[in-house]
């Protein structure tokens, strides 16, 4: 978390970094090595993800700020508001700001995921998906979680990263917040069916996205539709069936293939598309298309007849073939 007594100093960060910290076990194979990385982006102000991998270590702190700890192989106890707690798999512990807690393993190294949460941020999300009656109050300080709950960490913090667009990023934590309020906070509903207005609002966002979204974040599209995060999102995935960071990477990837067409070099069409590097690039195209940006790129330039011959042909004299080196 922020101010955990035993981590290393904060720093300053890239727009979305990962700050990765080591520390092998004396004595020990490489698989006990400690892994514990500090996740930060600027298009989630206010958040900060903790993963840490096979730690033995006790854990002291102290924050202003809410935290859910998500435990994935982790067991042991928490002492934390005057009570000690039980901590393992398939459950969530959550952090009062401005208390103590010190942690300490019970059977060897574990492994786990923390979302550390300043009071506006918690508070956002309450207005937006809860009646105005439901206050930044925790259920419980350890509550079992759904599967679903813990898949939605996992998969936040896949996209939790550097080559990650905003978009994504911010869709990704609004979904998980949805679990983290219904589950964890003292009083909260089901959120309610959307109604009308926030889907015509959905056909809005498409329109933004399909004008000018290579780099649209959620919040500039919920403003756009009139809508809140939280609405922009629902309508949008109930509407399109994606989430808008996935569609956003559907019109990335089509504008990536005809710029490719035209000539333009797979780091040119990288950057111009708006991802990471050309590696990143390379992943998602592959992924959509079954072949590499280079791939496709040669098997149009193939298709093309050549002065004084013939296009390369197959047995469909119409059809371009490119394979992947799979």
């Amino acid at each position: 978390m922020r101010t955990p007594l035993s981590a290393p100093p904060n720093r300053s960060h890239a727009p979305c970094s990962r700050v990765l910290y080591t520390a092998g076990m004396s004595g020990r194979a490489n698989a006990s090595t400690e892994v514990v990385e500090y996740r930060r982006s600027e298009a989630l102000p206010g958040v900060e993800g903790i993963s840490a991998q096979r730690s033995p270590r006790q854990w002291r702190v102290i924050t202003p700020d809410y935290a859910v700890v998500v435990f994935r192989t982790w067991r042991g106890s928490v002492r934390h508001r005057g009570r000690v707690h039980q901590g393992e798999p398939g459950l969530a512990f959550c952090y009062t700001p401005g208390e103590t807690m010190v942690s300490n393993p019970h059977a060897g190294p574990g492994s786990f995921h923390v979302l550390q949460l300043q009071p506006e941020v918690l508070e956002q999300w309450l207005t937006e998906q809860q009646p105005g009656s439901v206050r930044p109050d925790w259920a419980a300080i350890t509550k079992p979680i759904s599967e679903r709950f813990r898949n939605r960490v996992a998969d936040f913090f896949e996209v939790f990263e550097a080559a990650s667009s905003a978009l994504q990023v911010q869709s990704q934590m609004l979904d998980l917040s949805e679990f983290i309020v219904s589950e964890l906070v003292q009083g909260a509903k089901q959120p309610r069916p959307i109604a009308g207005p926030p889907i015509r609002g959905a056909a809005r966002m498409r329109e933004c996205l399909n004008e000018e979204g290579l780099n649209l974040d959620l919040e500039t599209l919920a403003k756009r539709a009139g809508l809140s995060r939280f609405e922009a999102l629902r309508a949008f995935k109930r509407r399109y069936g994606l989430p808008p960071h996935a569609y956003q990477l559907c019109l990335r990837i089509s504008h990536a293939r005809r710029l490719l067409l035209e000539g333009a070099p797979a780091a040119d069409v990288a950057a111009r598309c708006g991802f990471a590097d050309q590696s990143h690039f390379t992943r998602h195209f592959k992924r959509f298309n079954g072949v590499t940006p280079m791939q496709y790129a040669h098997g149009h330039a193939s298709s093309v007849p050549r002065a004084g011959g013939a296009a390369h042909s197959t047995s469909d004299p119409g059809a371009v073939v490119v394979r992947s080196d799979r």
